[in-house]
């Protein structure tokens, strides 16, 4: 039998909560409540066992995951074991503080979503007003605290059109790494498709800008 080497990172979808509202959202239909999350012990007890199992990195996804309190004891939980902690995240919920407390306690990456390049198309995406600025504001402090930025755009029939733009807002933000992603089919995006499948001249130019 063919020994198999441990995969390289960990996802960690620890929460369904989030502030924003995006219709493409991978999230099922039915959400787990605060209170049928699996606990702080728990996680910890799974980075321990990815580190054992010779895992390099942890990503912390949602739901958003700055919800919740616990989230800078499991990031220095994942630092002291020799993880590579990853936060994947809307940022809305960040201010400096947090973002340098968490740096101190061993975040070494950030990816952060934007909806779209434009403001008023961004905040109607995600159903949250101001939610375009926050992230730009969030992107500065990300690389003023030194840690490296990437930036995630989820493409679809109603931001694709502007991939460009997108793309040199990752400039201007001093990403390291830009992520175009589509939308995964699962959940809310299963049930709302037909608002977000792309043409199929969209997706052949963006195959081109990209």
């Amino acid at each position: 039998m063919t020994e198999m080497e441990a995969p390289l990172a960990l996802l960690a979808e620890w929460t369904h909560r989030c502030p924003l509202r995006c219709p493409y959202c991978y999230n099922p239909l039915e959400l787990e409540s605060a209170s049928n999350e699996l606990d702080t012990a728990t996680w910890c007890r799974v980075c321990d066992e990815a580190a054992e199992m010779g895992i390099h990195q942890v990503h912390f996804s949602g739901g958003e995951p700055t919800v919740r309190k616990d989230l800078e004891e499991l990031v220095e939980h994942a630092a002291d074991l020799g993880l590579y902690p990853n936060l994947i995240t809307s940022g809305v919920l960040l201010d400096e503080a947090r973002i340098n407390r968490l740096v101190e306690l061993g975040l070494e990456h950030v990816q952060l979503s934007f909806q779209d390049s434009e403001a008023t198309n961004a905040d109607r995406i995600c159903n949250r007003k101001g939610a375009y600025e926050k992230k730009i504001e969030v992107a500065r402090l990300i690389r003023k605290a030194g840690l490296p930025l990437c930036v995630n755009v989820v493409v679809h029939r109603q931001n694709i059109d502007r991939l460009e733009e997108m793309i040199a807002l990752a400039v201007e933000l001093d990403a390291e790494r830009l992520e175009v992603a589509q939308v995964q089919y699962y959940g809310w995006a299963l049930k709302n498709r037909a608002a977000f499948i792309p043409t199929y001249a969209q997706l052949q130019w963006a195959t081109r800008v990209v």
